[in-house]
Parts: structure tokens; sequence; C-alpha cells
């Protein structure tokens, strides 16, 4: 089992990596303008995906982003987008995204509304953010596994599919998004 890291040009894609490490889990690191096509010939070359936060906006990243969800999608692949990958996801199947009022930085409270298969077992976890935008309204066929008093939609999935978001950085989360991205990996 391989998972491609796609990097967005993200500060904490090596955190990822290392995330990656300490679990022991074989992955591909690639910035999201070497990712061409993500399959070769029918051959597939991943088993999952975890996208990256982002630094600036970028029409390039979104487009390519957009590919890849759509592809795990066809695929049945897992996905985890993370900051702005859950953004890119969202928007990506028809949700839409807004600007905050502020940039949030640092550590919150997220409370799980609901036994998923990344936080099976607890009511709440503590993690880190850093964003300025947030997901505004989740696309149809997704749900909301976790909200907090900045953030209505945490965590969120597809209903049928292995599609998931983080508006927090996991790799940034210390236990609790370790323990999120142990489990991703077992999907």
């Amino acid at each position: 089992m391989t998972t491609l890291v796609v990097d967005n040009l993200s500060p904490f894609t090596g955190d990822i990596l290392g995330c990656m490490i300490d679990l022991d889990e074989k992955y591909i690191y690639k910035k999201y303008s070497e990712v061409g096509n993500i399959y070769d010939n029918n051959n597939i070359l991943y088993d999952k995906v975890i996208l990256s936060g982002r630094r600036k906006n970028s029409k390039e990243i979104n487009i390519v982003n957009s590919k890849i969800i759509r592809y795990c999608f066809q695929t049945d692949k897992p996905i985890l987008g993370i900051c702005y990958g859950a953004e890119i996801i969202a928007l990506t199947f028809g949700g839409s995204i807004y600007r905050m009022d502020d940039h949030v930085r640092g550590t919150i409270t997220v409370n799980i509304l609901k036994p998923n298969s990344l936080i099976p077992d607890r009511t709440s976890v503590n993690v880190y953010e850093n964003h300025r935008y947030s997901v505004a309204k989740l696309p149809k066929d997704f749900v909301s596994l976790g909200s907090s008093s900045l953030c209505k939609y945490e965590i969120f999935s597809h209903i049928k599919k292995r599609i998931f978001g983080t508006q927090f950085h996991p790799e940034k989360s210390d236990r609790d998004g370790f323990a999120l991205l142990s489990k991703f990996m077992q999907l």
C-alpha cells in the first residue's frame, strides 16, 4: 500500500511526511506541479491520497487537486484533504467556502458529532488550526463529523465514499492528530 502525499506548498507538508515515517507507512511525495496523472496505463500507482494545505491561492493548484479528487471518487480510493485540501474537496463537489474575519491560528477543541472511521471513540479532540478560509456549505452527499466554535465543518466525509476533509492540521495536532492519520492509513 502506497499513499500519495500531494504538497500544495504548505509549510506543514514536512510534518505530514514525518507522521508517515512515524506510522511506518509507505508514501510517495510529490509537489502538486509534479503529480501529472495519478494512474499509468490503468495501473493504479497509489492506494490513498493526502492533500496538504497551501500558502496562497492558485488556479493551477485548484485544477490539479480537483482532478485528483475526482479520480479518487471514481476509483473509490481513500482521500484526506487537510485545511485547503478539505476546502477544495468541498468546492470540487459543489460546496462553498468563505473568508473568515480573522486568521485562525492555534489549538482548539473539536466536538465529534458522531462516531466515524477517523475518530471512532472520542467525543472531542484537540487540534491545531492555521487558516483564513473555512467550508461554508458542504456538498450534497457529505456530512459533518465534527465542529468547533470557529468552524461548523471541522471534519466531514462523503456518506458512501472514503473521502474526508479536516479544516485543521492533524499533522500538527500531537496525539489526536496522529491518531486520526493512523486511522486514515488503516482504511
